[in-house]
């Protein structure tokens, strides 16, 4: 895609309106922080929590959103695609992430709000109530313009500590497998619980890389640009290859602005941020364990053919 026909002037806009937006969405989030909350259950076994902060959070930044660029499309967690223009702007939302965190008491928590262009990342902002410079406050990004905390310019890390920290998530090593240089490396394991401030430390350099399962655009487009912008690299697993491809855009399966939005809200890819040479150095050595399920299905046909031939030698055996 030609980055050249990106609107950069309007990025710019796009940047300012976001970062106060975030704060602003930020401090809503706060007023209701370790007060009580009704807390709604979501997801397939009704384990995803959702508070009213959350809601209260989306409305706003929704409504902020419709009434400065009302032509612009908006994808957000909670409520999925909620209008269908023809800009080429999307912005998609998480009002909310690290809810467990913000449920108990643990500030680590943000308000994470990304912006395509077309398929294209383009623009980032975090807000997170503790952050590397142990205050409130937001970074943000916009394409070519570097990633920043505030009015600071940050960037990923340069160079590799004896003990340097990385981000996975837990239970890694059920589905991912480290070999070679990468299995003997000194990092350091943290997982703080929220994707999108995990991202925005990757971004500052608190860690040199993050990896992470199969999160929802919501979780990681802001934290993307961010990363990007701050000199990192982005990789994530493509299954039809089955080997890791730098993300410069999304790569959606259907077309037009409807089925492109629906691609975008289904959109789950595992995940590598972080330091170029330490991310070029792990996508070479990283593998993805296969599924249980896909075990099960390789190994169904066989299964069934054993227990026929069991079941007639056994009724041979009868006869």
């Amino acid at each position: 895609m030609n980055q050249e026909n990106v609107d950069i002037a309007m990025l710019e806009e796009i940047d300012n309106f976001s970062v106060n937006i975030a704060r602003e969405a930020g401090h809503i989030l706060l007023e209701h922080f370790q007060k009580p909350l009704e807390i709604n259950y979501k997801g397939e076994k009704d384990t995803d929590p959702v508070t009213t902060a959350d809601r209260i959070s989306e409305e706003y930044l929704k409504q902020a959103i419709k009434e400065k660029f009302p032509e612009h499309r908006i994808l957000s967690e909670e409520e999925g695609i909620s209008c269908h223009y023809s800009s080429p702007f999307t912005w998609v939302l998480d009002p909310l992430d690290g809810t467990a965190n913000f449920i108990n008491g643990l500030p680590f928590f943000a308000v994470s709000i990304g912006v395509l262009w077309r398929n294209l990342p383009v623009a980032g902002s975090i807000y997170v109530p503790v952050s590397h410079k142990t205050a409130e406050g937001v970074y943000h990004a916009f394409l070519g313009n570097g990633a920043f905390y505030e009015d600071e310019r940050i960037t990923v890390a340069i160079d590799s500590l004896r003990q340097s920290l990385s981000e996975m998530p837990f239970q890694y090593r059920s589905q991912f497998r480290l070999s070679g240089k990468s299995r003997k490396e000194p990092y350091e394991v943290r997982n703080l619980g929220s994707i999108a401030l995990e991202l925005a430390l990757t971004a500052c350099g608190v860690f040199q890389f993050a990896l992470f399962n199969s999160p929802k655009l919501w979780d990681v487009l802001s934290g993307v640009v961010l990363v990007r912008e701050a000199g990192g690299l982005i990789f994530t697993y493509e299954k039809k290859s089955k080997d890791w491809k730098e993300l410069h855009e999304l790569e959606t399966e259907k077309t037009g602005i409807d089925t492109t939005h629906e691609s975008f809200q289904s959109w789950s890819s595992p995940l590598i941020a972080g330091t170029p040479g330490i991310v070029n150095k792990i996508v070479k050595d990283i593998r993805i364990h296969r599924q249980p399920q896909d075990w099960i299905n390789v190994l169904r046909p066989g299964y069934k053919k054993l227990r026929e031939s069991i079941g007639k030698d056994l009724l041979k055996q009868k006869s």
